[in-house]
């Protein structure tokens, strides 16, 4: 064996150990992995903070990888086999070494989780991280946190104690600590609280407060200007109603979740919120959306109205220039309005299980879109004018009407993967065999795949697509 060969094994085998390190855990387990989240906040600059010293190009750059990571993890999981019909909320947070190898990911679910969904979960996110790096190179260490859902979230009565570094979970506990100081995470959920407990505002340091699932009717003033350190609020599933919610001006709140309440419409006092990056709206019943309260929030980048009582989108919706992520699963939509391709910032669009019988043919305005989730539809077709879609990447039309393979997709070159599955697709165009960048192409449970595919009229064209590396499910 010569000298190059037992390098390049040994590099090969360094490359895996290094990914094998990667240890997606849930918090509570710290513990029992010997982490100190006090050391690990030491060690991981905030990702945001990291980027103060850059200039504003290389912000803007920097943040837009972390959006196509986000995506990718999103449609990794999303691919590894069909999501739980209910589900569970959860939180991240990423600990990243300087050349973008993800270290560790630690895990907040939010209620009583199933253990086989918890690991499941932990299972597609560790094959997802095992073989994709963060891909940017920066000076140090650094830290990112995001939210999301596994599934369709169902939240259970019987209360999950949280516990690891800096964190309290009992309302006992906040009061005997002698070091109110240490304290950034405070989970007082599920507690049957009718108010927000007065020993909340011992800590000064807070940055995380958890109040979901309990009996809470109003979000109080004091909360935003008592408590300068908060960034992450939830008050997921009480009973808080319209002219209930209130946030003081220079609030610094990042993140709100204000899903499963009584809420009709956005609470006006949200527009205080300047620092907001992601409102979370769904499981409400909103009459309609009103866009005011957030025209002025120009860093909200994630808007989640999921299940959230929408039958219609106003044509305002064009004012919300800044918002990345639009979530609209599980409304009762039967259009889009032609303003929605105004949304000039908007990447990731999700349209699914609407009653869409059509996709407006301003979509095609988005230049930045690479993620359209349209599944569960009554889609038959795709507007001519999505041939403009050149950065779209992930596309995902399965459970509709189709009949043929939209010809306009043919001609997108960024196309990585396409779910067509559950639809009536009697043919395969052979100029599928030009989308270069193809990684993915799910024809599940169609008339052309109901026997062997493999042996039937498109054999060839799935052995030719196979051969272009792309993955084919039939």
């Amino acid at each position: 064996m010569n000298t190059f060969r037992l390098t390049l094994i040994i590099v090969l085998f360094f490359s895996v150990a290094v990914r094998a390190q990667v240890k997606v855990i849930v918090l509570s387990d710290t513990a029992k992995y010997g982490l100190s989240l006090a050391k690990l906040d030491a060690a991981y600059l905030p990702l945001r903070k990291l980027s103060e010293g850059m200039s504003a190009e290389q912000r803007t750059a920097m943040f837009k990888v972390r959006s196509d990571f986000d995506r990718s993890r999103f449609a990794f999981v999303e691919k590894q086999g069909p999501f739980p019909a209910y589900g569970f909320s959860y939180m991240a947070t990423e600990y990243v070494s300087a050349i973008g190898a993800v270290e560790w990911v630690l895990i907040r679910p939010s209620g009583v989780v199933p253990d086989k969904l918890l690991q499941e979960l932990l299972a597609r996110l560790t094959g997802f991280y095992a073989e994709t790096s963060f891909p940017i190179t920066v000076s140090k260490p650094f830290q990112s946190t995001f939210g999301t859902s596994y599934g369709r979230p169902l939240y259970s009565e019987t209360r999950r104690v949280r516990t690891g570094d800096s964190t309290v979970s009992t309302i006992e506990a906040a009061r005997a600590t002698t070091r109110p100081d240490t304290v950034k995470y405070l989970h007082f959920n599920q507690l049957g609280l009718a108010t927000v407990p007065e020993v909340v505002y011992r800590f000064p340091n807070l940055e995380e407060l958890d109040l979901s699932k309990n009996k809470l009717t109003q979000l109080p003033l004091r909360l935003t200007t008592d408590m300068p350190s908060l960034r992450r609020l939830s008050v997921l599933y009480n009973a808080i109603g319209d002219d209930s919610v209130f946030i003081a001006k220079k609030s610094t709140l990042r993140a709100l979740t204000l899903q499963g309440n009584r809420l009709t419409r956005i609470p006006v006092s949200v527009r205080n919120a300047k620092q907001l990056e992601s409102l979370w709206m769904g499981n409400n019943n909103l009459v309609e959306l009103n866009v005011r309260p957030l025209r002025g929030l120009r860093k909200l980048n994630d808007l989640n109205l999921y299940n959230a009582g929408l039958t219609t989108l106003p044509r305002q919706i064009r004012k919300l220039k800044h918002v990345v992520v639009l979530d609209l699963y599980y409304n009762q939509l039967a259009e889009l309005p032609r303003q929605i391709g105004r949304m000039k910032r908007l990447e990731q669009l999700a349209v699914a299980n609407n009653k869409l019988a059509s996709l407006t043919p301003s979509l095609s305005r988005l230049k930045r879109l690479t993620t359209l989730f349209a599944h569960h539809n009554k889609l038959s077709q795709l507007p001519d004018s999505f041939a403009k879609l050149e950065s779209l990447q992930i596309l995902d039309i399965g459970y509709n009407q189709f009949s043929n393979v939209p010809a306009v997709l043919l001609g997108l070159g960024m196309l990585e993967s396409v779910d067509i599955s559950n639809n009536n697709l009697q043919t395969l165009p052979t100029t599928l065999i030009g989308l270069k960048s193809l990684k993915k192409f799910y024809i599940r449970s169609n008339p052309l795949t109901s026997n062997d595919a493999k042996s039937g009229p498109y054999a060839q064209l799935i052995e030719a697509l196979e051969t272009n590396k792309t993955e084919v499910f039939y």
